[in-house]
């Protein structure tokens, strides 16, 4: 496919390295010749300099045989009109913007059809939002993603020392607590790198692991790694932006203490205003004493939520050495995330890769479901449905699985869930959950095609 993406920054670059790694033909275009070489130098795509809105550059990146048009500059406005440019044009076929004003997102029928020229909005603060609120609903948890709905979660955590399942080997997993029904599908030793773990692999103290489970076995999963089935949800934010106001807006403050720090009086103002039941407190972000007075020591989360990833680190440092138990840092840049769970940071929230990745879903076909994406080791955790007449019915889970690089955690069949399935043939309809490295997805699909009628 012929892909446009409008604009380099981290979303626009993460777009194009996931896009270009398939049979797609991906042109980039930026304003800016410092980002538009990193992005040349680094990823196999063309690049053409000047605005994204403009008629002549958009004519030059070949907008005329575009079939997928990315919009994601740093300007909403910037993204709208190049989104109506390219369908008065050319009529794209599929047209993506990211919106982040909260003015435009609040009408709620301007992008319907007929209206704008846009086939998908997406925006950093509500997918943020969500991530935060999957993060409360298991509040021990470093990440939780919700997959075939809400029949499954795949949730990250850190194995404590001296839990049930720490230093057992995966082929026992199950002999510890029958009724768990877990499935590992990554882990991480401490100063090491995600990998697809082996039925030999053992689960160390400290090792960071996402694993699966069906929702109602949650509490009972959480125990196997040392954590009490409720733990205390009250939240200290650390910058009262606007993300942050999304966020806080959007949670059930009745069920949740919320407190927020912020620095900027008219800023404080506003969110005194807007927010109902928080806690407003007035200080810097990186003051030792009003960290202190915030309570983070007996809070169950410590969000760092400002515009300054610095800040941020910084901030999120502090509450782990003044005694907060749960530590999130909001960043932009995710290359700082291997630093910071070095250091005792338990989750780190990529506000532009939450981006990346719906655009990606939103791309992908209707049978295909991505859950966790690992850039840097590029890993996947996704799900596909298997088709009627699709190469893969009747075929053997054992034979899609291979060692350290493909593995099928989950199957789905109607209202059963078969937990590390071995040897179980796969019926048109189940859904299939999948461990893989990148290189392996492409052939992986092919599977779940549904074969040419000349082959029925």
């Amino acid at each position: 496919m012929n892909v446009l993406v409008l604009g380099a920054g981290k979303v626009g670059y993460g777009v194009a390295r996931e896009l270009s790694r398939g049979e797609n033909s991906v042109t980039v275009v930026d304003s800016s010749e410092i980002a538009l070489s990193s992005v040349a130098n680094r990823l196999d795509v063309r690049t053409v300099l000047g605005h994204a809105s403009d008629i002549s550059v958009l004519k030059e990146a070949g907008i005329e045989k575009t079939e997928i048009l990315i919009a994601v500059t740093s300007s909403d406005e910037v993204n709208i009109t190049a989104c109506q440019i390219a369908n008065f044009i050319s009529n794209v076929g599929m047209k993506i913007a990211r919106i982040n004003a909260k003015s435009y997102l609040n009408e709620q029928d301007l992008f319907k059809e007929n209206r704008f020229s846009i086939d998908f909005v997406v925006s950093s603060a509500v997918e943020m939002t969500k991530m935060v609120k999957r993060m409360v609903s298991i509040p021990s948890a470093l990440d939780v993603a919700f997959c075939a709905g809400d029949r499954l979660r795949a949730i990250g955590v850190t194995c404590k020392k001296n839990s049930p399942i720490s230093d057992i080997q995966l082929k026992y997993l199950q002999s510890v607590d029958p009724k768990s029904c877990i499935a590992i599908l990554l882990m991480k030793h401490a100063l090491g790198e995600w990998f697809i773990p082996t039925n030999n692999d053992v689960i160390q103290p400290n090792d960071e692991i996402y694993f699966i489970c069906s929702s109602e076995n949650v509490p009972q999963a959480m125990e196997l790694f040392g954590y009490a089935a409720h733990t205390d949800a009250n939240i200290v934010f650390i910058g009262g932006n606007n993300l942050c106001e999304e966020i806080v807006s959007s949670m059930p403050s009745d069920d949740i203490s919320i407190k927020v720090i912020e620095s900027d009086l008219s800023r404080i103002e506003e969110l005194t205003k807007n927010l109902n039941n928080v806690e407003i407190l007035q200080g810097e972000p990186c003051d030792t004493e009003v960290l202190e007075f915030s309570g983070i020591r007996d809070s169950g989360l410590v969000i760092s939520s400002t515009n300054d990833d610095k800040v941020n680190i910084l901030s999120s440092l502090l509450a782990k050495k003044l005694g907060a138990k749960r530590v999130a840092t909001i960043l932009n840049d995710s290359s700082y995330s291997d630093i910071l769970h070095s250091l005792g940071i338990n989750s780190v929230l990529d506000s532009r890769g939450a981006v990346v990745s719906k655009i990606l879903h939103y791309i992908h076909e209707a049978n295909v479901e991505n859950i966790l994406s690992f850039s840097e080791a590029e890993i996947k955790v996704f799900a596909t449905d298997v088709l009627n007449n699709s190469y893969a019915v009747g075929t053997l889970t054992d034979d899609m699985n291979i060692e350290s690089e493909v593995y099928i955690p989950v199957v789905l069949r109607e209202d059963k869930i078969f937990v590390s399935p071995k040897k179980l043939l796969l019926n048109a309809g189940d859904k299939v959950l999948f461990v893989a490295q990148v290189k392996a997805i492409d052939k992986l699909l092919n599977l779940f095609q549904e074969k040419p009628k000349y082959l029925l």
